[in-house]
């Protein structure tokens, strides 16, 4: 496993509802739960209502991550997660679904929630993660609402375990880390025996 660099701190963002969710990083899991509603409804929306321009993008979507899973490229797999995402929200044909979710997606690129390129270099996610948008995708392809819906919060929820799973390994090297420098576990030094 490639040792994964932490990202550096984000800038604070400009915008008024990025700065809070910034400032209180317990809400990334009231965004997963957001994310599963919106994403599974937009999902069986597409499944419905996608035409074929919608389908050309989303399968060129598919075919980009495919491409940057090819290439081991998280940053490239993880921009064309996005659009993948994006795309499926524009295919639902909601004008206001599509500009929240672009308004998210905005602040989801700056790392207002996670850091997503840091979760794509996990050992096993990105496999999982393009099985699960594949499985989305032919879902919406085959016009299946029910399927497009229970895939899209399938890999929600998979999502936020897998950075439950991150935040936990990153919390184990850190104190590994704190010991190995002579700290104790809330980082003071300890004292000399």
């Amino acid at each position: 496993m490639t040792k994964s660099k932490s990202a550096p701190p984000a800038e604070p963002a400009p915008d008024p509802l990025a700065r809070l969710l910034q400032a209180h990083p317990e809400t990334v899991f009231d965004y997963f739960e957001f994310r599963r509603v919106m994403a599974g409804n937009a999902a069986a929306l597409a499944a419905e209502r996608a035409d074929e321009a919608d389908l050309t993008r989303l399968r060129a979507c598919v075919e980009a991550m495919e491409t940057a899973h090819a290439l081991d490229d998280p940053e490239q797999e993880a921009t064309a997660d996005a659009d993948f995402h994006l795309a499926i929200y524009q295919a639902a044909h909601n004008l206001v679904m599509s500009q929240v979710m672009h308004r998210v997606f905005d602040m989801l690129k700056i790392g207002v929630f996670y850091d997503r390129i840091d979760l794509y270099r996990r050992r096993g996610v990105r496999d999982g993660f393009l099985r699960q948008h594949l499985a989305i995708w032919h879902a919406i392809a085959a016009g299946n609402p029910e399927a497009a819906r229970s895939t899209a919060e399938a890999h929600i929820s998979s999502t936020e375990e897998a950075l439950r799973e991150a935040q936990y390994a990153n919390s184990r090297r850190d104190v590994a880390l704190r010991r190995r420098s002579g700290s104790d576990l809330t980082g003071r030094a300890r004292p000399a025996s």
